[in-house]
């Protein structure tokens, strides 16, 4: 591994702005997100097998009070599969994803390797992932991938790098934070909603149990568990945003090297182990988080600036 201290940031926030919009740096983007997508989508799978189940359970207690052990055989199968073979290729390819996107950062900071990732894709991977070269920056305008980081071109290089990982740290942070609340939501209103149904047509309490609250139950701890994973992720991703807001522009306690590069594995890291957020959360929150990163970094350029005048 690379030392900490070996690592020489670039002159200024220009540095950046020209590298991020490189063929090379494009192709990594690319990659990753369509990474992402993979995981996401096996974690779509996941989800729409506890839907349907979630569904079905209490139509078939009710028609069919006979099949309620059997309704439950079917949720406890598709827990098992849920939890070991669609979770491990969920993991595996958000793995890649953030193995591909610190390798990304680490070009536009011209940052050393860090530690080795073991999952970090092959070179033919990525390529194939991204797609043609010829149509790499095609591809980037068309998905918005363009100016990825939103720094001043005068900030000092070691000021813009942080504020690219901050502000990438505080847009996951409020893009797991809204995901939390979603779902949150969402469990609640359809717990509500099935007691009601199930009271409302008057099934036995065996019944309940037997066909409505056992085949349920896998659903609702995948549920919780995604939850609190996200919760717990979104708490990991504010305290690093707030720790580099805190040391841009002080004096006392600067931007450093080894910080930047402490900075660079934490967020690969959460990473690595963050909940998948859906699309849908993404299109809904990109204009307004991006409005709200841009105004952010502007703000904490102009802190960095003054402190250095």
């Amino acid at each position: 591994m690379t030392g900490t201290n070996d690592y020489a940031p670039p002159t200024t926030g220009a540095t950046i702005l020209r590298r991020q919009d490189e063929p090379d740096a494009l192709r990594l983007l690319i990659a990753q997100k369509r990474m992402y997508s993979r995981a996401k989508r096996w974690l779509a799978l996941r989800w729409f097998g506890m839907l349907v189940i979630g569904l079905a359970a209490p139509i078939v207690a009710v028609i069919f009070p006979q099949s309620a052990v059997i309704v439950g055989s079917v949720a406890g199968a598709w827990l098992f599969i849920g939890r070991t073979l669609l979770m491990y290729l969920q993991k595996r390819n958000t793995e890649q994803a953030a193995a591909v996107q610190e390798q990304f950062d680490l070009y536009v900071y011209e940052m050393p390797r860090a530690t080795p990732r073991p999952k970090l894709p092959s070179l033919e991977a990525i390529i194939s992932a991204a797609g043609p070269d010829a149509n790499i920056h095609e591809v980037a305008d068309r998905e918005m991938m363009l100016g990825w980081y939103v720094v001043s071109e005068n900030d000092p290089g070691a000021v813009a790098v942080a504020i690219a990982q901050r502000s990438n740290a505080s847009y996951s942070y409020s893009l797991l934070r809204t995901t939390g609340i979603v779902w949150s939501v969402v469990a609640v209103l359809w717990a509500g909603a099935l007691i009601t149904i199930c009271v409302a047509v008057g099934l036995s309490l065996a019944t309940f149990l037997l066909g409505v609250l056992l085949p349920l139950l896998p659903a609702f701890l995948d549920v919780t568990e995604y939850i609190v994973g996200i919760v717990r992720s979104a708490r990991d991703r504010e305290a690093l945003y707030r720790e580099i807001e805190g040391k841009i522009g002080n004096d006392e306690d600067p931007v450093t090297a080894e910080s930047l590069r402490v900075w660079q594995e934490s967020l690969f890291e959460l990473r690595r182990d963050a909940p998948t957020v859906p699309d849908f959360i993404h299109k809904l929150q990109r204009q307004k988080n991006e409005a709200a990163m841009s105004s952010a970094a502007a703000q904490l350029s102009k802190r960095a600036r003054r402190e250095t005048e």
